[in-house]
């Protein structure tokens, strides 16, 4: 249902209401009598609101109000509502004496009940016509409002000027052709005028006479003149197009009639297109939509009202003459209508309109007038997306799409004052989410290449803000340093120089009473004096040479010093026996000899394990004087694990000791820990702002793992999977802000989860990933699994398109009698009954293929199964009788048998002969004169396969099918058959090129043109000067690299396999590397990786190396 308001019993001419306030408004005026009997009453203008944006309660069509009438002395032939405010705008009607009235609408309004008589609301009233004004508009344009353009029946087109209506009640008159006496005739009743959408002095008129001539009122005279009927068939209307001021719709009457659309730039003699498929006969009115350029509605002598789609050209909807819901005995309920007298309703030739009018406010609302006295107005809107696409009214004025790391697409419409025509802008954006982490990462990045590792932990230890930041940062610096043991103890406190000095200075003050008591100046004189029998023990033991008693003897008497003399004397095993029992004896008195004890014995673990956690610094300190070095990492691992033991857990302190270890795994603990709790808190807050603090806690996190990484100078470095989450995480962050480049490189270690899968692969097919090396010289995988979906099994219920029109195909189906594929032998007899049963269907159906519901193999034509490469089978298709050929594998299809995997007989064109099974009797050769023909180069679907990689293919990537169908504006986005999710096509066998040798000899390279010399010349200077600056195995293996791609990509630039184009770019790229712009340089032969690899892999990559080199050397 399309009808939303109506009004019956009113056999009228309509206009609507140009003004917003009063959108919904229309103006009537009498084109029949409206009562009942032979006299004249006259006309009479009434002003309706339709009342179109009602709230009907009951779910019934809003009930028109009328807003004011007044009488008229004849009846209306036309009216026309100029634009406007409601108290400045005209309305115009048309008479069929031949006058034309003009009315104020504001002084109607409100004159239902009469109080308003004709002169009230008359401005002026005009007679030049000799017969009734047929046809009247008003100029659209806002600076030429005031002019009206009559025609009327006897063929006189009059331009009225009401400039001055308003006030001086007069109207100026005259003549489109100067001719202001007797004006211009068009030698026919004038059926239609209209007004140049985009230019206001131009202006049509067509005519009974069947042409139609196209005013210049500026000069005065005709522009042009369209004989649009040559039979002399009556133009019945004609509209301009109203965004394109050169095109114009015509409509005839007579005959089949017709809508033909006209180019005035390319013809005036022959129409650009005749719109088909729509009217039986003539078209009595038509009128082109005013927000819409591409629908227009037409009403015809074949009772249907059409909605057109001009893009197509074709029509997509009808608007019916009645409303199928309505009850039948309506009007019976109403007290009757005049044409109930004659048994109900009138039938389809008494329903047909003669008028339908587009509203010029109201989008998608038609007004029609029929002959049964009915003023409707209708809903198109949802008839008008059958074409497929929304109106352009619902296009929204704006719109974005989100795309990729930050990307955002706007459109906008916007209408420039000098012109009606709205401009669309497109604006490609790049919207960072979190400004302060892209800040931190670019200075990261930036600071971090910039400076040296020592001077970066630096900085960063005195921006820290806090004193385990600080710690953690001076340890990364330390780290760094070559003498990084030194440097230990002096951050650790313990200053080789300034101990050597306090104890060199170390001065002991006499308070005459030592720490046990006794007198403290025995003490300072040496120790304690021997008695004489300890003595003479002593001397007794050292005479019979048993020095083991005599230093027993001096360890009981109490003298440690003369016991350790006495010990160096006696041997390696008494003086380590010695040692021991003095540490044993004096460790309780003196705890520093514990550590001595440790270092002599090389009990270092011992230490670490018996040390006190508050004095790990000591510890420390002790570790990084003593310790080896092969021992050293171990000892601080162990140091860090005693620390976390402790009931108290010192997990900070615990990291930095790991740090000293270099033990990643471990030092990342307590910084996740602290991050897991920045992340707790953050989400209690539940904040916008607590994301931005959790990603930039995160890059502080990732800055610091970087950083360590970098001290522990390994290129393959593994990341436990938590790390590696994280990385993957912080990655994800920076592509979502754009930053491809640096988020590849945070992706290197990331595991192959799937997420870091589908991220690499974002990465390197987005618009930087030219620019990322990391994954230009190791492009990544395609994150997702190739599947072959095979060929469908199940066709039934599909509808095939054939001929423009789409029919059923009810075919039975075959069960398969093995689950594999087989050759089935066919009766030959059967299989040319069935050909030539179906040979004409093949022929109309311009050679398209059908597939049957069930893929059943068979051997009636073609080569046998044996013959075929591996996968392929033949198979029959029932409807045509032709055998094509499918591949189980990549479910690919074929007319033209595949290549065979040895020479086979040859194919005579145009007949498929059916070879002999092994397994079956020899059957009679069928021969058909088939549509496909192996002589052409290839068949179709080859051809497509061969240009975009399958045969599936779609008119949005198939130009050939884009013109057919419409799409011209669509193209391939893929340059080869190389794209994501394609299986590979089978488009022959093509010739290999013969490979280039690599062998780089000065003395035998091939010459090259004048115009390419200066690339060999360059290239092996800067080869020359690589391999003689190169120092270690890595850089003299990328030497020998360049070396062999210089000789490739001279060789063959020799043989012509390099275009002008890559050479040129060869080109830019060694002016670049030696004018020192290795960033350009750089750039440049990323372009071609990322562009031309496929084809000149074999010299690109030691390419690359070159640049690589000369920019790490600074050529």
């Amino acid at each position: 249902m399309t009808k939303i308001a109506e009004l019956k019993d009113k056999g009228a001419v309509v206009a609507w209401s140009p003004i917003g306030d009063h959108a919904d408004v229309v103006a009537l005026g009498s084109k029949e009598k409206g009562g009942i009997g032979f006299d004249d009453y006259g006309g009479e203008l009434e002003l309706y609101d339709w009342n179109i944006t009602q709230n009907n309660h009951d779910g019934g069509m809003p009930e028109p109000t009328l807003l004011g009438s007044v009488k008229t002395a004849t009846r209306f032939g036309s009216l026309a509502w100029s634009t406007g405010d409601i108290d400045t705008s005209i309305l115009a009607g048309g008479m069929l004496d031949g006058t034309v009235n003009l009315w104020k609408p504001s002084a109607l309004i409100g004159a239902a009940g009469g109080s308003v008589t004709a002169e009230d609301a008359l401005l002026a009233s005009v007679q030049r016509h000799e017969g009734a004004v047929s046809a009247l508009k008003f100029n659209p344009h806002a600076d030429s409002s005031n002019l009206l353009a009559t025609g009327g029946t006897a063929g006189q087109v009059w331009m009225m000027d009401m400039a001055t209506t308003q006030t001086m009640n007069s109207v100026n008159v005259y003549s489109p052709n100067g001719d202001d006496a007797n004006g211009s005739s068009l030698g026919g009743e004038v059926t239609q005028v209209a007004w140049n959408s985009q230019v206001s002095h131009i202006l049509a008129s067509s005519s009974a006479n069947g042409s139609v001539v196209v005013w210049d009122l500026r000069q005065k005279k005709p522009w042009c003149e369209l004989r649009v009927e040559s039979n002399n068939s009556s133009v019945s209307d004609v509209a301009w197009n109203p965004t394109q001021g050169l095109h114009m719709m015509t409509a005839s009457e007579g005959g089949q009639g017709g809508l033909k659309l006209w180019d005035l730039r390319a013809s005036t003699s022959m129409p650009l297109t005749t719109l088909e498929g729509g009217h039986a006969g003539g078209v009595l009115s038509m009128d082109w939509c005013p927000h819409d350029d591409t629908l227009m509605v037409s009403c015809g002598n074949d009772n249907r009202t059409l909605l057109w789609d001009l893009y197509s050209l074709r029509p997509i909807a009808e608007i019916p003459a009645e409303d199928s819901t309505a009850p039948s005995n309506q009007n019976q309920q109403n007290g009757g209508q005049p044409n109930d007298f004659y048994g109900g309703g009138l039938g389809t030739s008494q329903q047909k309109r003669y008028d339908v009018s587009w509203s010029p406010c109201r989008r998608g609302v038609v007004s029609t007038c029929s002959f049964d006295r009915k003023v409707q107005a209708h809903s198109v809107v949802g008839l008008a997306t059958k074409c497929g696409r929304p109106p352009k009214w619902m296009s929204p004025a704006s719109g974005v799409s989100c795309g990729f790391g930050g990307a955002v697409v706007s459109i906008s419409n916007n209408t420039n004052s000098d012109s009606q025509q709205p401009q669309r802008y497109v604006t490609i954006d790049n919207v960072v989410e979190h400004p302060e982490l892209v800040s931190a990462s670019e200075k990261f990045e930036t600071e971090f290449g910039a400076k040296d590792c020592i001077a970066y932990c630096h900085d960063m230890a005195a921006r820290a803000s806090d004193a385990y930041e600080g710690q953690v940062w001076s340890f990364m610096q330390i780290m760094f340093e070559t003498n990084a043991r030194e440097e230990l103890l002096s951050y650790l406190g313990f200053d080789p120089e300034k101990i050597q000095a306090a104890a060199m200075e170390f001065t002991e003050e006499d308070d005459g009473i030592d720490e046990d008591g006794g007198d403290a100046s025995a003490a300072t004189k040496g120790a304690p004096a021997m008695s004489q029998r300890a003595e003479n023990t002593v001397k007794d033991a050292l005479l019979v040479g048993n020095f083991e008693a005599a230093v027993e003897c001096c360890f009981r008497s109490g003298n440690l010093a003369d016991a350790l003399v006495l010990a160096s004397c006696g041997g390696a095993d008494l003086w380590q026996k010695t040692q021991a029992q003095y540490f044993a004896r004096e460790a309780k008195n003196r705890p520093f000899l514990s550590l001595v004890s440790a270092v002599i014995h090389d009990r270092l673990p011992d230490l670490v394990a018996a040390s006190d956690p508050a004095k790990w610094k000591e510890t420390l300190a002790v570790l990084s004087t003593y310790g080896k070095s092969e021992e050293f990492p171990r000892l601080c691992a162990a140091l860090g694990e005693r620390l976390e033991g402790e009931a108290a857990g010192d997990f900070a302190n615990a990291s930095l000791c790991y740090m000293c270890a270099l033990n990643l795994g471990q030092a990342v603990k307590y910084w996740k820990f602290m991050l897991v709790e920045k992340a707790n808190i953050n989400n209690e807050e539940k904040s916008s702002a607590t994301t931005t603090e959790d990603l930039l806690s995160l890059h502080e996190f990732i800055e610091k793992v970087t950083v360590f990484t970098q001290a522990l100078d390994s290129s393959e470095l593994e990341l436990d999977d938590d790390v590696a989450k994280l990385f993957a995480k912080y990655a994800e962050s920076l592509a979502n802000q754009g930053l491809f480049v640096a988020a590849s490189k945070y992706l290197k270690g990331c595991g192959d989860t799937q997420e870091c899968k589908e991220l690499r692969d974002r990465i390197y097919r987005s618009r930087m990933g030219g620019f990322c090396p990391d994954l230009i010289s190791s492009p990544p995988d395609f994150p997702y699994d190739f599947v072959n979906v095979g060929v469908a099994s199940d066709l039934q219920g599909i509808t095939v398109k054939q001929g423009g029109v789409q029919q059923m195909m009810q075919q039975h189906q075959q069960q398969l009698e093995h689950p594999s594929y087989e050759v089935a032998s066919v009766d030959a007899a059967q299989t040319a009954n069935q050909v030539q049963q179906q040979q004409a269907q093949v022929q109309q159906s311009q050679q398209q293929v059908q597939q049957s519901p069930q893929l059943q193999p068979t051997q009636s034509e073609g080569p046998s199964s044996s013959s075929l490469p591996p996968g392929w089978v033949a198979i029959q298709d029932p409807t045509s009788g032709q055998t094509y050929y499918a591949n189980q594998n990549t479910g690919e299809s074929s007319w033209e048998p595949p290549a065979a995997p040895a020479p086979q007989p040859a194919v005579t064109s145009n007949t498929y002969a059916a070879q002999p099974s092994a397994a079956s009797q020899p059957s009679p050769t069928i021969q058909t004169q088939g549509s496909y023909s192996t002589s052409n180069g290839g068949s179709t679907s080859q051809k497509v396969a061969s240009k975009y990689g399958d045969g599936f293919v779609t008119s949005a990537s198939n130009p050939q099918l884009a013109e057919q169908y419409g799409n011209v504006g669509t193209s391939n986005p893929y340059s080869n058959a190389n794209r994501p999710g394609t299986a590979a096509a089978a488009v022959g066998s093509t010739s290999k090129k013969a490979p280039v040798s690599g062998t780089f000899d000065p003395h035998s390279m091939p010459a090259l043109s004048e115009e390419y010399q200066y690339l060999q010349d360059g290239l092996m200077a800067i080869v020359e000067q690589l391999s003689a600056c190169a120092t270690g195995s890595m850089e003299k293996k990328q030497a020998a690299e360049s070396r062999k791609a210089v000789a490739v990509f001279i060789k063959t630039v020799a043989r012509g396999g390099v275009d002008a184009q890559i050479c040129n770019r060869v080109g830019l790229m060694l002016s670049a590397l030696q004018n020192r712009d290795y960033g350009s340089a750089s750039s440049i032969v990323t372009g071609l990786v990322s562009n031309e690899w496929k084809d000149h892999k074999d010299w690109l990559k030691g390419m690359k190396f070159l640049v690589q080199m000369a920019s790490k050397k600074q050529l």
